[in-house]
């Protein structure tokens, strides 16, 4: 199988999210950035091809903003 590079994954959101109901966006935004995070991509590149993109900023915001809780709570009870 071969991989996907960068910018054809985020061309694939572009077409995809058009399909996608405007009340489920949001999730499957944060499913992408997270797929995005699982597959090695740094967060700063990730931010730049979101750049522009309403809804993949929110959902970087909020996926990052919940990873960092995690690191605070972690960091708190170790």
């Amino acid at each position: 199988m071969t991989s996907i590079d960068t910018e054809t994954l985020f061309e694939l959101w572009e077409k995809v999210k058009e399909y996608i109901p405007a009340k489920d966006k949001l999730d499957a935004a944060e499913t992408f950035v997270k797929l995005c995070d699982d597959a090695g991509m740094e967060k700063d590149e990730i931010n730049e091809y979101a750049g522009g993109d309403k809804i993949l900023e929110t959902a970087m915001d909020r996926y990052y903003d919940d990873d960092e809780d995690d690191d605070y709570i972690d960091e708190e009870w170790n």
